[in-house]
C-alpha cells in the first residue's frame, strides 16, 4: 500500500511538506525554517524502521566527521541528516536537492549520448573519491541515487539507505568500496543502454567509448577493478606531452658607454690646466672692479637654485600624490569581464531570483558542453543598446567599473533534456525566459511564469517539431529551431 503523504503533513514534529508526491518531498524545518529534502521508503516492519532511526542517532558524531571531511574535498555529495521512523516507513531528511533521478531522465527521455555519460561518470567518480578517501562506502549506489541538477552537475545521494536494486550490486555482495566500483560501472550501463548489464564483466549494447572503463568496472574480480582515483584518470584524457623548449640565446652584451681614449685624454688634461693658469691672471687683474658683481651673481646664482631645487621637489611630490589618488584598486570582476572574448561560451544562466548564476564571468566552456545554461559570447562591446540580433534567445550582461563598462553580448546554446519557465496566453501562444534553467516540476519557477517546459531537440529553422502538443522557437541567428514539450 502506498505511504499517504500530503502538503502540510508534519513529518516527525520537525518538517513540514511542501512540495511533492510519491517517495520525494521538499519540506520545511519548523525550527529553522530551512528547506530540506524528505524520501520515504517503507521497511519490513515498524520495528526494523525504528531500529534504523534508533542505529542512526547512535552513531551520528562519527558519521558526521567522516562526511564532513569527505563534503570538503566534493561538494557533490549528498548524505542523509536526519532520520524519521513512523510505522514501518522511513523518512531519511537531506539538504535540498533538486532535478530528476537518473533513472527517471533515462526512462523519458532515453539512453544519454557519451559525453553526457562521461560528465556524469566524471561527477560521481570524483564523489566516491572523496568519500572513499574518507572512510565512506556508499553500498546502493543505483541509477536511483544519481540526482541531475539544473545546471548540468550530478550528485550522488542515497548513503545508508537500504539496497533494493540488486541488478546493480556486485557479485561478492560484500559491503567494500570495490562494490561502489561495481555499482558505478552498471549505472553507466545504465545511461548509455537504458538497462543494466545482464553479467559481471559484461557490458552489452552501444557504450561507444566507454566501454572500455565500463568492462573494468564490471570486473567479475573485485581486484581487477580500478579505484574511483584510478577510474578518474582512465577516463580523462591523457595530459599532453611536455614540450622541451631550448633556452633562448644569450643577448649579446650591450655596447660600452662611449669614452675617449687614454691618448686623447692626457691632451685634453694639459689643455685645460693651461687654461686654468691664463684664467687665473687675468682674473687678479680685474677681482677688485669686480668683487661687488661677483658676490651678487654668487648670491642670485644660489638664490636661483635653491628655488628651482625646491620647486622640483614639490612638483616629484605633488606628482607622486596624484598617481597615487588616481589609481583604481584591484577589481577582479571588472577584470573577469574584459577577459572575457567573443566567441567563447561561458556556464551560466539567471536563477529564480533573476540574478546570473556566477558573481562574475566564469571560465569558458567547450560550447557544445551538456548543462542548461551555457550563453555564446557574440560579441563584447560598451552598451546594452549595442547588442543586436534576429534571435529570439539574445540578451546581455554589463558590468560598471573603474575602467567604464562591459557588456557582453550573448546568445543561448541549447541543450536538450532541460527545462525554462513559460506563461501561456490564451490562444495557447507562450513567451519564456530565455535566460533561465528551471527545475521540470516547476517547484523553482521564477516570479511572471506559472509554467515550465522542456527542450526535447534543437533542429534546423526549416524543419518542424515531430511533437503533439508541442511548441518551438526560433534561435542562434535564425538558423535553428528550438522544439519544447510538457515535461513527462
Amino acid at each position: 500500500m502506498a505511504h499517504q503523504a500530503e502538503p502540510g503533513d508534519l513529518v516527525g514534529g520537525r518538517y513540514r511538506l511542501v512540495l511533492g508526491s510519491g517517495h520525494r518531498w521538499r519540506a520545511r524545518a519548523e525550527d529553522s525554517g530551512a528547506e530540506v529534502s524528505l524520501e520515504w521508503a517503507r521497511l519490513s516492519s515498524a520495528d526494523e524502521a525504528a531500529e534504523h532511526a534508533a542505529r542512526f542517532e547512535r552513531e551520528r558524531t562519527e558519521r558526521e566527521q567522516l562526511q564532513a571531511a569527505a563534503l570538503r574535498a566534493c561538494p557533490d555529495l549528498v548524505f542523509v541528516d536526519d532520520v524519521i521512523a513512523d510505522a514501518d516507513v522511513l523518512w531519511s531528511v537531506t539538504r535540498l536537492v533538486e532535478g530528476r533521478t537518473l533513472t527517471e531522465d533515462v526512462s523519458a527521455y532515453g539512453p544519454m549520448e557519451t559525453e553526457t555519460a562521461r560528465t556524469i561518470a566524471r561527477d560521481l567518480l570524483k564523489a566516491l573519491a572523496a568519500a572513499h578517501e574518507a572512510g565512506i562506502v556508499h553500498g546502493a549506489l543505483s541509477p536511483a541515487t544519481v540526482r541531475l541538477t539544473g545546471d548540468g552537475k550530478a550528485l550522488l545521494t542515497g548513503f545508508g539507505t537500504s539496497d533494493d536494486e540488486q541488478a546493480y550490486r556486485a557479485p561478492e555482495r560484500d559491503h567494500e568500496r570495490h562494490g561502489d566500483l561495481f555499482a558505478l560501472g552498471a549505472t553507466l550501463h545504465f545511461a548509455l543502454t537504458g538497462a543494466p548489464p545482464v553479467l559481471p564483466g559484461s557490458a552489452a549494447g552501444d557504450i561507444g567509448e566507454l566501454r572500455s572503463l565500463i568492462s573494468r568496472l564490471l570486473a567479475e574480480d573485485p581486484r581487477q577493478r580500478p579505484t574511483a582515483v584510478e577510474a578518474l584518470a582512465l577516463l580523462e584524457p591523457p595530459p599532453a606531452p611536455a614540450q622541451h623548449i631550448a633556452p633562448p640565446a644569450p643577448s649579446p652584451a650591450p655596447p660600452k658607454p662611449y669614452s675617449v681614449a687614454p691618448v686623447v685624454g692626457l691632451v685634453l688634461v694639459v689643455g685645460v690646466l693651461i687654461a686654468v693658469i691664463i684664467g687665473l691672471g687675468q682674473s687678479e687683474s680685474s677681482s677688485d672692479a669686480d668683487s661687488d658683481s661677483s658676490a651678487e651673481s654668487t648670491y642670485s646664482e644660489e638664490e636661483t637654485t635653491s628655488y628651482d631645487e625646491t620647486s622640483e621637489y614639490e612638483t616629484s611630490e605633488e606628482e607622486t600624490s596624484e598617481a597615487e589618488e588616481t589609481t583604481p584598486e584591484y577589481d577582479p570582476t571588472e577584470e573577469a569581464f574584459d577577459e572575457v572574448e567573443a566567441g567563447q561560451c561561458l556556464p551560466i544562466y539567471r536563477d529564480t531570483d533573476g540574478e546570473w548564476s556566477a558573481s562574475m564571468p566564469p571560465g569558458p566552456v567547450a560550447c557544445n558542453d551538456r548543462r542548461a545554461g551555457v550563453f555564446l559570447v557574440v560579441s563584447t562591446t560598451m552598451s546594452a543598446d549595442d547588442c543586436q540580433s534576429t534571435s529570439d534567445d539574445y540578451t546581455s550582461w554589463s558590468y560598471t567599473g573603474s575602467s567604464g563598462t562591459t557588456t557582453l553580448c550573448l546568445d543561448r546554446v541549447w541543450v536538450p533534456r532541460y527545462c525554462i519557465p513559460v506563461t501561456f496566453n490564451s490562444d495557447d501562444t507562450f513567451y519564456y525566459g530565455k535566460d533561465y534553467a528551471v527545475e521540470c516540476d516547476g517547484s523553482d519557477l521564477p516570479e511572471g511564469y506559472d509554467s515550465t517546459l522542456l527542450v526535447v531537440s534543437v533542429r534546423d529553422a526549416s524543419e518542424s517539431c515531430p511533437y503533439s502538443p508541442g511548441w518551438s522557437f526560433i534561435a542562434d541567428e535564425g538558423s535553428s529551431r528550438v522544439c519544447l514539450a510538457r515535461p513527462a
